[in-house]
C-alpha cells in the first residue's frame, strides 16, 4: 500500500479527541488512544483487513484443516482451515498439535498488531477424538465444551444439528 495512503489514514486517527454528554453538559475533551472511531465507515473495513492479514499469515493455508469434497468436483479434495465472520473465528484441525500450533500462530500475529484473543470467550470443541490434551493461549488452558454457539447456530461434539433444531423450536414456541 502506498505510504501516502497510510499517512492519510493514520492522520485521520491521530490526535482524535472526544467529549461526552453527561447530565446535559459536555465534559472536557480527552484524547482517544485505542478502539475504533464509531460512525467511521473506514474503521470496520480496516479491522477486517487486519483480521484477514492475521489469518492469512498465521494459518496453514489448507494443509491442516478439515477435508471435504464438493458434489460438483468429486475428484478435488479441499481443506477448510478456519471459519471467519468479522471477529468470530473458528479454527479447524484434525489433530491437537495442529490446532495448538494454529492457535499459537494466530495469537502471535494478533499481538503483533495490538490485538488480543479473549481467553474467556475462546472454547475448544472436540469431535471424534480421544485426545484430551489442553489447548492453551499464553500458558492458559482454554475451556473444553460439549456444545458451542457459532453465529447463532449450536454446534455439538456429535456434529449433528439436533441441539440447534431443538433450541430453535423452543424459541419459536416461546414466541407464540
Amino acid at each position: 500500500m502506498p505510504q501516502k495512503i497510510v499517512n492519510i489514514i493514520q492522520s485521520s486517527y491521530d490526535g482524535l479527541h472526544c467529549k461526552i454528554v453527561h447530565g446535559g453538559q459536555l465534559t472536557k475533551s480527552f484524547e482517544v488512544n485505542t478502539g475504533v472511531r464509531h460512525g467511521c465507515l473506514l474503521s470496520p473495513f480496516l479491522f477486517l483487513l487486519v483480521i484477514d492479514w492475521i489469518m492469512k499469515t498465521s494459518t496453514s493455508e489448507g494443509k491442516h484443516g478439515l477435508q471435504w469434497i464438493s458434489r460438483m468436483q468429486l475428484d478435488d479434495l479441499n481443506f477448510a482451515d478456519d471459519l471467519d465472520f468479522a471477529d468470530d473465528l473458528a479454527f479447524l484441525s484434525q489433530t491437537q498439535p495442529q490446532i495448538q500450533e494454529k492457535t499459537n500462530s494466530v495469537a502471535t500475529a494478533s499481538a503483533a498488531v495490538g490485538l488480543n484473543i479473549h481467553k474467556g470467550k475462546s472454547k475448544v470443541l472436540r469431535y471424534n477424538t480421544a485426545c484430551t490434551n489442553p489447548i492453551t493461549i499464553d500458558g492458559e488452558d482454554l475451556e473444553d465444551v460439549k456444545t458451542f454457539t457459532y453465529l447463532g447456530s449450536i454446534i455439538d461434539e456429535h456434529s449433528g444439528s439436533d441441539a440447534d433444531v431443538k433450541a430453535r423450536i423452543g424459541k419459536a414456541r416461546a414466541a407464540y
